[in-house]
């Protein structure tokens, strides 16, 4: 039955094309972590070099699998394998900035429906009359590419070079110093006139005294985030489409890999 479902899958996936959220994140990616999350080769030697060993032997897999792609499709897909962090830059920007304001219209074709889908949700659960403030004050560090990986989806024997389907899956790292804020927008009475101002609120629309929308009070507040966005492409027909943004990926642990083994086993 297994088999059998898995066969139905697979001709669905032909017949009818690769929806945009069907892969998931790509079987065996691997983001090695960052920062303190990364472990010392003085305080945890064996763990280090373990992910040391397993990011080298995913990016020989990754290397194998783009020239495996490249050599049976026609015409040959472009890699653009620099492309994906000046993209991911933009699209970060965007994605929040359109998020914050409560209007995705503008970058709705930039997303896949999942990410797209769980954005609207967040803001249809918004107090009225309230909208969010983010500012990106800085990037700490520059978007650098973590992963890059394409998956081939089989097809029947007969299939051509120009009937390829698969999905390529890029993950940038975004280190960044960012502010939040819940904004309200009031309107009160001042010298027998209405006054629409917007106040600074927490997430249950309470005001927060003393807190302002001035950037030097938010730059006080900026907290500094490291996130890993997928960026995603889809080939149907041999034909590839554009870099969607699929949404965030969470680093490889050793407790990650310790799952993964037993699970093999």
């Amino acid at each position: 039955m297994a088999r059998v479902q898995a066969e139905e899958k697979l001709r669905m996936l032909r017949d009818e094309g690769i929806p945009e959220d069907a892969v998931g994140i790509i079987p065996g990616t691997f983001i090695m972590p960052f920062g303190k999350n990364r472990p010392s080769w003085f305080d945890n030697y064996k763990g280090r070099m373990r992910l040391e060993r397993k990011r080298w032997r995913t990016r020989l897999t990754e290397v194998a699998m783009i020239v495996m792609r490249w050599w049976i499709t026609r015409p040959r897909p472009k890699l653009e394998i620099t492309k994906p962090p000046s993209i991911v830059k933009d699209l970060h920007q965007k994605m929040y900035s359109h998020f914050a304001a409560g209007n995705l219209e503008a970058i709705e074709p930039r997303l896949c429906p999942g990410l797209l889908n769980s954005l609207r949700r967040r803001i249809s659960l918004r107090s009225p009359n309230t909208h969010l403030k983010w500012t990106l004050h800085k990037y700490v560090s520059k978007p650098k590419l973590v992963s890059y990986r394409a998956m081939q989806i089989p097809g029947p024997k007969s299939e051509t070079s120009r009937e390829r389907n698969g999905v390529t899956q890029a993950i940038v790292r975004i280190h960044s110093l960012q502010s939040l804020q819940h904004v309200k927008r009031v309107t009160t009475r001042e010298r027998g006139l209405l006054v629409t101002k917007e106040v600074v609120v927490d997430s249950k629309g309470k005001e927060i005294h003393n807190a302002t929308t001035d950037e030097r009070f938010q730059l006080r507040n900026a907290k500094e985030s490291v996130e890993y966005l997928v960026l995603q492409r889809i080939m149907k027909q041999s034909t590839q489409g554009p870099w969607k943004l699929w949404g965030n990926a969470e680093e490889t642990t050793l407790s990650k890999l310790d799952s993964e083994q037993r699970k093999k086993q």
